[in-house]
């Protein structure tokens, strides 16, 4: 397994040269940038290939935005087989993926100290309205949507603080889905299927794919779509002998409705359910000498989740000023079955109970269920003032309700039955086992937000303004502590601490475009992520100084970046500089059988991105990035449950990335057109998390950097298209998750591995 390895971590110097950025900076209040200069609507008519996208909450081509976004349509997702997110992220540029427990993680521009330090990090949205906890109790830990890409239109993907414009959670970046919409002028839809195999499975994937697009009148259309794939497992049990058990099922569907009575009103209502199950984990135990065989407990590592969303969004022209209202509900449930026997924080409590001759070997199983519940409300206002001024104002509420649940049984290792729970033996350093774990917490949030938009020339502008906002936080907490043996009776406590916390948060993004083919730009933008309560502080804890509430963290971004075309649009180029300090940073630490949330000093992102398109002739593209990230403490933490020196990296940002790919689209015959492409994504090494004390700090965990082949192909014969795909072409074993001190396993020798060699084929009829 000479992929995994342990190194000594070193305390680096200040390489970076200071990013300096000329030209004054105007405070301001800032929301969202303003309307579209009119050389800017020229070119969306003119341009109708390239890329539209709404990072900005408004319509505008990819190439005109001032800050670092990625954008890639649904239709392609499909044909290259990204069907899980996961996927896609890991070809973004400053976008890190870690993988655990079947679950998503991502860190932009570096800013993570880990998947359950603190609240999340990064913010998503599915069609502008915001989408899973605010809370890490009510927030899966930050996990990203893994929506399937039959109904998207597109992910956008936006580096960088996003604080102003999209509020809390955004500190690091956002991810934004947005949805096909009903089409009120054609009837129409599509029916699709395909089969796939995984190297190292018995078994054999496939999806099917349907939607109808129904005009039912001159002002009223209707879309509604469902799908289902099964994805096949690949990694066998030797410890229960079943064969590909991280295998999964995942359906779902949606319901538009649009209604354009006049044409300057419109009503867009939609319905969005998914459900995922996954049947054992990922985890690849390094012992067994195999990248495709596991040693979990049985009856761990399934896992559940449902997403629903309900949205109704109104755009009204009211003549002097648009009114633009999106409201809201969204419910996320989900559960998972976690194999704990490794961890330390059952390690400490050696002795189980024995319920029958000869049973020394129990393991433990922890099972956690997550549920968030979240209206959400934003009405905003936008306006001009003569030729030179456009305004916006707004208002955001949003009242989320989310549960924690833990269970913890000490299990048999052979059926997996409970067998009572984990307790301590009274020479180890516990006092205790938490067996049972309960959280409710409220969180509700108002905002207002301003944005004004100079036009100060045919070739200048600047952004700026700012955003208000206020939270409010009560958790109802109750837990059992099993102290004497199983099974007399568990020591109960509660606690209802609170948390409350307001944040502004601003941007001022001046633009210059020398011509309407090049933009230079820069970028002074700042975000933050709410503080919360501890569920076990002050005289519940030991020792008694454990905080109730945990301050916000924030971060501000200094950019200085350029797009443009040259050649004709033969050659288009981005590039930035940026770099983010982020200070108060939420961080996790370890208290006996538990953990809590607590504040640490400052760190520091600096970086570069840059990105080359060429068009050498009719239908070929190639394309490339390279993404340079430092990211890295700026003080020392040390305390007895967290550890990290000054100049260490943060964990899971590769300081090296990239990414080659090329595309043709050719048309071998008068009735066929056909495309062919591929890629190579190379991710760089990469830091686990960080260490709970000095002792270990030489085991912190290295992933080694790795290369990814993708290819696929397609061709279209008038309503029917065929493609074909092959994923990981030279079976790369990238690891992607696990190791020491893994907060979501804390098993050393359980790792997950990018998925081996994947081939498959797609076909679709349009009607």
């Amino acid at each position: 397994m000479g992929e995994i390895k342990m190194r000594m971590n070193t305390t680096r110097g200040d390489r970076w040269p200071k990013l300096a950025m000329s030209g004054s900076v105007l405070l301001c209040l800032v929301g969202t940038p303003g309307i579209a200069w009119a050389q800017d609507q020229a070119r969306l008519n003119e341009k109708p290939g390239e890329i539209v996208v709404t990072a900005q909450k408004r319509e505008e081509l990819l190439s005109d935005v001032p800050l670092p976004v990625s954008a890639v349509g649904g239709g392609d997702l499909i044909t290259q087989n990204q069907t899980k997110l996961q996927e896609f992220f890991a070809t973004v540029p400053g976008v890190n993926l870690q993988f655990q427990n079947n679950r998503s993680q991502l860190a932009i521009r570096g800013i993570t100290t880990g998947p359950v330090s603190g609240n999340p990090v990064v913010g998503y949205t599915i069609d502008d309205a915001p989408f899973g906890g605010a809370t890490s109790q009510g927030g899966l830990f930050g996990s990203a949507p893994d929506l399937d890409p039959s109904e998207l239109a597109r992910v956008e993907v936006l580096r960088g603080p996003q604080g102003t414009l999209y509020g809390a959670a955004s500190m690091g970046g956002l991810v934004k889905y947005v949805t096909v919409k009903p089409d009120l002028d054609a009837l129409g839809g599509s029916l699709a299927g395909g089969l796939s195999w995984i190297k190292e499975s018995g078994e054999v994937g496939y999806n099917l794919r349907g939607a109808l697009n129904v005009p039912v009148s001159d002002t009223f259309a209707v879309r509604a779509s469902g799908f289902t794939r099964k994805e096949a497992g690949y990694i066998d049990n030797v410890r229960t002998g079943e064969s590909d058990v991280n295998s999964s099922r995942v359906s779902g569907g949606r319901l538009a409705a649009r209604w354009e009575p006049t044409a300057s009103f419109s009503l867009d209502l939609s319905a969005l359910y998914q459900l995922r199950n996954i049947y054992g984990s990922s985890n690849v135990d390094t012992t067994t000498g195999s990248f495709y065989q596991q040693t979990d407990m049985p009856g761990t590592g399934r896992s559940r989740s449902e997403t629903q969303l309900y949205t109704a969004t109104i755009n009204a022209d009211l003549g002097a000023v648009d009114l633009t209202s999106i409201t809201s509900y969204s419910r996320a449930n989900s559960f998972d079955n976690l194999d704990f026997s490794a961890s330390p924080l059952v390690v400490a409590a050696p002795v189980f109970p024995t319920l029958f001759p000869g049973q020394t070997d129990l393991g433990d199983l922890f099972y956690q269920e997550y549920n968030v519940g979240k209206w959400t409300h934003e009405t905003r206002l936008a306006g001009t003032v003569g030729e030179s001024i456009d305004w916006i104002v707004g208002g955001f509420y949003t009242n989320e309700d989310g549960d924690y649940s833990l269970d913890n049984a000490a299990i048999d290792p052979v059926s997996g039955q409970p067998q009572g729970v984990p307790i301590d033996d009274g020479t180890g350093p516990q006092l205790g086992t938490i067996i049972v774990w309960r959280d409710t917490i409220k969180f509700e949030e108002y905002a207002a937000f301003a944005n004004i938009d100079l036009r100060l020339s045919e070739q200048f502008d600047i952004q700026l303004g700012g955003r208000y906002s206020r939270n409010d936080q009560s958790m109802d907490h109750n837990d059992w502590f099993q102290v004497d043996p199983y099974p007399a009776p568990a020591f109960p406590s509660t606690n209802q601490p609170e948390a409350s916390g307001s944040a502004f948060t601003y941007q001022v993004s001046p633009r210059f475009k020398p011509s309407p083919d090049h933009m230079i730009y820069a970028r002074v933008a700042s975000g933050y992520r709410p503080g919360g309560p501890n569920a076990i502080c002050g005289p519940l804890a030991l020792p008694s100084e454990v905080p109730c509430e945990f301050k916000p963290d924030k971060t501000v971004n200094y950019e200085l970046g350029a797009k443009g075309d040259l050649a004709n649009g033969a050659l288009s180029y981005e590039v930035s500089l940026f770099t983010i300090d982020w200070k108060d940073i939420q961080i996790v630490q370890v208290l006996d059988v538990f953990v809590y949330n607590g504040n640490a000093g400052k760190a520091r992102s600096r970086g570069l991105e840059l990105s080359l398109t060429a068009r050498p002739t009719d239908g070929l593209t190639l394309s490339g990035w390279y993404s340079y990230i430092d990211a890295t403490l700026r003080e020392a933490v040390v305390d007895a449950n967290f550890f990290a020196r000054e100049g260490d990296r943060l964990p899971f940002s590769s300081e090296h990335s990239g990414r080659l790919s090329i595309d043709y689209a050719f048309s071998p015959s008068a009735t066929v057109d056909a495309r062919i492409g591929g890629s190579a994504t190379y991710v760089g090494e990469r830091l686990g998390e960080f260490v709970p004390f000095e002792g270990v700090y030489d085991l912190r965990q290295v992933y080694p950097g790795y290369t990814q082949f993708d290819l696929y192909a397609s061709a279209t014969m008038g309503r029917f298209t065929l493609s074909a795909f092959v994923q990981n072409l030279t079976n790369k074993h990238g690891v992607i998750g696990g190791g020491f001190w893994n907060q979501t396993s804390y098993n050393a020798n359980w790792f997950t591995y990018a998925q081996p060699r994947s081939i498959g084929f797609n076909a679709e009829v349009a009607f």
